[in-house]
């Protein structure tokens, strides 16, 4: 074999090498956050925990730290928990300080080479799992502290999201979360702060309205006397008069606070939420485009033709541009809720969506999606432009370069993946005492799917009892 082809049948071996590594590396992700979901549903901890170390590496610190932070939680190992969430939430801060100077390494590589920065709707679930760890702990002064600073967290993430968007319309009053309010309402009572109650309650109700028909949740049933409880309590007249208006019929006529009683609630989370795939296409190129290295707006084009198609039109294609595009894959739980009962007479109730954390995902990766199209598409035409150079130079250096640019091209899949596909809450009042709670599991159809016990639950008169399951 003559040296100069040696040469380059190396080059080509080098270069299929490293495309190999590149893919192996997206796949590797992929397979691991499986083993990671099996090992969650299955109660496996310990394994689970071994998957986030072994992947504990390069751009995905803030998803590891997330998913750690999450099973130590399951585990009941809280203090642990809390300890890492709040490490990922000052490593989140950093990240997007530094994103910009990441930026320029996307447009060259892939989004995937570049730190991830989970989205606002991942992060503002971070206070409901640190409140509850403190909960746990029996730490009631630091579950007001996280109360106080989910208010101003869920304004930090909400700022980011209008300020950092990949691009594209999206109403900000569906990151204002509601449950997270309501949440802090629950939380300030439990803690006798009525005032930041009342206000949390109130932006609870305005939130969950503001996003009727873009969620599967729903205002809680007990919103409304949460707020006419404490704004009596406080002699919040007019206060009250103002959210009839808005709101008409979420607050009762009357409210008459049982005495002797105790608050029990239960936040179900259910499932897993949505998660994204990477799909390739290929769009045409034609031999009568000519934008020189005006890179924008032939990415407009080919975005147009990705959106509105293009067949029928009498044109000679010139190149198959190939992309990575991500794709939102949806399995809904086979458990839509649950009917909850203390086994005493009015100790019944069923539980509502309060938190729908696919359909936020949803919303999210529909407004991010224009965005994501455009950078992947100018990314493609810049390797397709240097590709074309090097080519009218070497046959084997374009094809170097056309595996190379091939083998970075990947989709970001990445995300929060073992969050809950939503939030269900139930919440009973009961006279103080010891209750063996049965929960009776159901599917969307509303058929019991099997019942499971919560034992030993205590109730105190004037008190809140907390609590949470995670069900697949």
């Amino acid at each position: 074999m003559r040296r100069g082809a040696a040469a380059s049948a190396a080059a080509i071996s080098l270069a299929l090498l490293l495309a190999g590594t590149m893919l192996s590396g997206c796949s590797t992700y992929v397979e691991r956050n499986r083993m990671l979901r099996s090992d969650l549903t299955d109660g496996d901890y310990d394994a689970a925990l071994k998957v986030i170390d072994d992947g504990a590496k390069g751009h995905d610190r803030l998803l590891n730290l997330l998913e750690r932070g999450l099973v130590l939680h399951y585990a009941d190992r809280w203090r642990e928990s809390n300890e890492v969430f709040e490490e990922a939430e000052l490593l989140a801060a950093d990240l997007y300080t530094r994103s910009i100077s990441q930026a320029a390494i996307s447009l060259i590589t892939s989004d995937g080479a570049i730190d991830y920065r989970a989205k606002p709707y991942e992060m503002v679930l971070v206070p409901y799992y640190r409140a509850l760890n403190y909960v746990y702990l029996g730490e009631r002064g630091e579950v007001l502290v996280e109360a106080r600073k989910a208010e101003i967290r869920l304004r930090e993430w909400m700022e980011t999201a209008a300020a950092a968007g990949e691009g594209g319309e999206h109403d900000p009053a569906l990151d204002n979360n509601a449950f997270l309010h309501y949440l802090r309402g629950m939380l300030h009572e439990w803690g006798g702060e009525t005032n930041e109650a009342f206000l949390a309650y109130r932006h609870a109700a305005l939130a969950y309205a503001a996003a009727t028909g873009d969620l599967a949740s729903e205002t809680p049933p007990w919103l409304g006397a949460d707020l006419l409880r404490t704004g009596t309590r406080l002699g919040f007249r007019a206060e009250l008069d103002e959210l009839r208006d808005r709101l008409p019929g979420l607050l009762p006529e009357t409210y008459a606070p049982p005495e002797d009683a105790g608050e029990v609630v239960l936040f179900m989370e259910l499932g897993y939420a949505p998660h994204r795939e990477s799909r390739e296409l290929d769009l045409p190129i034609f031999k009568s485009d000519d934008f020189d290295d005006d890179y924008d707006a032939w990415s407009l084009t080919l975005h147009s033709r990705y959106r509105h198609g293009w067949a029928g039109r009498n044109v000679e294609i010139a190149y198959w541009l190939r992309i990575a595009v991500p794709e939102l894959r949806d399995d809904p739980p086979r458990v839509a809720g649950a009917r909850v009962s203390s086994g005493t007479v009015g100790g019944q109730t069923r539980t509502v969506l309060v938190e729908d954390v696919a359909g936020r995902a949803r919303l999210r990766f529909a407004a991010d999606l224009d965005g994501i199209l455009l950078k992947t598409i100018a990314r493609a035409l810049a390797k397709f432009v240097a590709k074309e150079k090097v080519d009218d130079k070497s046959k084997v250096a374009g094809l170097l370069a056309n595996l190379l640019g091939a083998a970075t091209e990947r989709a970001d899949t990445r995300g929060w993946l073992t969050l809950p596909h939503g939030i269900a809450m139930a919440r009973l009042t009961l006279p103080p005492g010891v209750y063996d709670l049965r929960v009776d599991l159901v599917d969307p159809l509303g058929r019991s799917l099997g019942e499971q016990t919560i034992p030993s639950v205590q109730v105190r008169r004037g008190g809140w009892t907390f609590l949470s399951r995670r069900v697949f």
